[in-house]
């Protein structure tokens, strides 16, 4: 049996059934990151974009601060780590946190990363949300994050058998982490700090290819409701870069307009409920 998105009847907000959207890797102003913000605004639905600190040119902090005065309900700014990359054992790796990076190195990290951000939309958007790269992260990284002052904390909460196993029990033994691999506390405040975790559901794509495309979309966000009410879709805009993608990401944008537009909601939007 083939499961189809719900009715604008089936889904109101007293069902507290929520989808957000997460757009990682924004650094500089290219068209894929123009098609992306246009497109999602045009619709009326809002995206919390994840901006790489180190990466952030000048040019795109404009261009999303005058799309976010535009659409201030529509356009959330959150930091996503600092480089996006760490060197370790001579190899070069796409994750930049975890049990090899010390508190203290990870604290200036985050820091650093965070008064950049600032620094570059110059205080006219308030930046709440980190998500750390490759959603690789332990105790460490958490404490770094709450110190900074960041109130909600992104990573990934997947719905297969083998995550929510692994979930669970990674918190019957208060761990943080197994490794570099998060214990996601989704929809909760984490224990060992002040921040409330909102974390994605759904990979539409890995950042290079499309993983759910729009006609397998609907089956993957009710497999997610099954372990939450707030399902998370983590986009990267970058991999819409030709017209079949583009085509697809209009397809899957679609798909999406079939739920009513008070269902969707920014992440800090979330972690205020």
């Amino acid at each position: 049996m083939t499961s189809s998105l719900p009715s604008k009847s089936e889904v109101t907000p007293q069902s507290q059934f929520h989808i957000f959207v997460r757009d990682d890797d924004i650094g500089e102003l290219t068209d894929e990151v123009r098609l992306f913000v246009e497109m999602f605004a045009d619709h009326g639905v809002p995206v919390s974009y994840q901006v790489i600190p180190a990466r952030f040119t000048p040019q795109c902090a404009d261009y999303l601060l005058e799309k976010a005065e535009q659409h201030p309900s529509l356009i959330e700014i959150g930091q996503h780590g600092l480089r996006h990359e760490m060197l370790l054992g001579g190899k070069q790796l796409k994750r930049e946190y975890g049990p090899e990076v010390s508190l203290a190195d990870q604290t200036k990290s985050v820091q650093e990363g965070l008064d950049a951000l600032k620094e570059r939309l110059g205080g006219r958007v308030p930046v709440v949300v980190f998500t750390p790269p490759q959603h690789k992260f332990d105790r460490n990284t958490l404490q770094a994050v709450a110190v900074a002052g960041h109130k909600v904390f992104s990573a990934a909460s997947y719905p297969t058998l083998h995550h929510q196993t692994a979930y669970q029990i990674g918190r019957w033994l208060g761990l943080s982490s197994v490794r570099h691999h998060g214990i996601s506390h989704h929809g909760h405040r984490r224990p060992e700090v002040e921040l409330c975790e909102i974390s994605i559901s759904v990979a539409v794509d890995d950042g290079r290819t499309i993983r759910c495309p729009a006609k397998g979309l609907a089956r993957k966000i009710e497999k997610a409701r099954e372990h939450t009410k707030q399902v998370g879709l983590m986009f990267h805009h970058a991999v819409y870069s030709g017209p079949t993608q583009r085509a697809e990401l209009a397809a899957i944008v679609k798909q999406l307009t079939n739920y009513p537009l008070e269902t969707f909601s920014k992440l800090s939007d979330l972690a205020a409920l």
